[in-house]
């Protein structure tokens, strides 16, 4: 602006000193102070008055360009430096995507100081380091990382409790992501991060109460929150058979949720209940579910199982023969209330049909067994013989 109007007063100056010096009377100026008297012609002084202020804006500029040197090149040095580092910085990162960590971690560290975010090159370096084995490195890293940024605290936590469960240390790994819970308590990597923590340590009562949360598995609702859930129920119940507790069981089994239509989890809680000798709650849980799908492991174990009633206990069974078929596992079973019941001709038909569609060492010893019963012991030999044969062949098999 201040160029536009010294640019408009000298064009003005011009044209005046022209208009004057064509004129045949240019006029004249007579400036009288003290002893001194100075005459010129009017267009001269105008062109004087002009080339006065040129000369003194001019002056002024460089008087403000001296003033402001010393900021400009340090200005100008900053952007340097600036751009040397976000280069270094991105050169870094390329490195480190490249799997050249020991050239990442000198790109990430060598300008961090000139960085505008020098945090993220610390966290970065922290990452390369942990590709090197450089635990002393990786943690002066991230303790340079928390230094320059004290509000990235999350970031840099969260950094150091993925590291730390890379390399295995699940305790520190687990009171960082507590850490960072107790700051964002839906964050789903915290979840993520806190979750295998605690199921690498076998701590399946805090990974169950974590999962079970409602909160959390709206915010972390993935196939792997669902298989870790799915492995501390199952570790709980077999802590719970094991000390013989019941009501325990039961309670976890109701805590599962959607997760009781898994089948696996089913056929453990059935087994839970048959180590505890609740036999008469796990006939009745096997007989629910069969009565939805076919399980042959649970038809198996429905049979194991010992029947208050075997009369019902047999009757039960026949209906999914009719229900499912001849289904080897059934005839197994079927033949095993048949002899529960003193039956001896239709045990002996329904073991032989299993033992003809898959012959099994129980098998034979149940025949053996029948035949013994019922005084045909050249049969009864020939049975025991036959099914240690298989089972010797099976437990040579490579």
């Amino acid at each position: 602006m201040i160029l536009f109007f010294l640019f408009l007063l000298l064009v003005f100056a011009a044209g005046a000193g022209a208009i004057l010096l064509l004129k045949p009377d240019a006029g004249y100026v007579l400036i009288n102070y003290g002893p001194w008297v100075v005459e010129t012609s009017l267009a001269v002084l105008v062109l004087g008055v002009a080339l006065w202020f040129l000369v003194v804006y001019l002056l002024l500029r460089l008087l403000g360009l001296a003033v402001r040197l010393p900021g400009t090149l340090r200005a100008s040095l900053a952007r340097r430096r600036e751009d040397r580092a976000r280069e270094s910085f991105e050169k870094g990162l390329e490195r480190l995507f490249e799997g050249r960590w020991r050239r990442a971690e000198i790109e990430l560290v060598r300008r961090a100081a000139d960085h505008r975010a020098a945090h993220l090159n610390y966290l970065a370096a922290a990452r390369a380091a942990q590709r090197q084995n450089a635990a002393a490195r990786r943690e002066h890293y991230l303790r340079l990382a928390a230094l320059n940024k004290p509000e990235a605290e999350f970031a840099t936590l969260l950094s150091a409790a993925e590291l730390q469960r890379r390399r295995g240390d699940f305790e520190a790994a687990r009171a960082t992501a507590q850490r960072l819970r107790d700051k964002d308590p839906r964050h789903p990597y915290v979840i993520e991060l806190l979750a295998e923590s605690q199921a690498a340590l076998g701590d399946w009562e805090a990974l169950h109460a974590l999962l079970s949360d409602p909160a959390t598995r709206s915010a972390w609702s993935t196939p792997r929150a669902a298989a870790l859930r799915l492995r501390a129920i199952t570790e709980l119940m077999g802590a719970a058979a094991q000390a013989a507790r019941l009501d325990r069981l039961k309670a976890l089994w109701d805590s599962a949720g959607e997760l009781r239509g898994d089948a696996e989890l089913a056929r453990h809680y059935a087994r839970a209940l048959a180590r505890v000798n609740a036999d008469a709650e796990a006939l009745a849980f096997v007989a629910q579910r069969l009565a939805q799908s076919w399980d042959a492991e649970l038809a198996s174990l429905y049979g194991d199982l010992h029947a208050a009633d075997p009369v019902a206990h047999l009757a039960q069974i026949e209906e999914w023969l009719a229900r499912y078929g001849e289904k080897p596992e059934l005839l197994a079973i079927a033949g095993r209330a048949c002899l529960a019941n003193k039956l001896w001709g239709k045990a002996r038909s329904y073991l032989e049909a299993a033992l003809r569609q898959r012959p099994a060492p129980r098998l034979y010893l149940d025949l053996a067994r029948l035949c013994a019963d019922t005084q045909h012991p050249e049969e009864a030999a020939r049975y025991y013989r036959q099914g240690l044969e298989l089972a010797a062949a099976g437990a040579t098999a490579p």
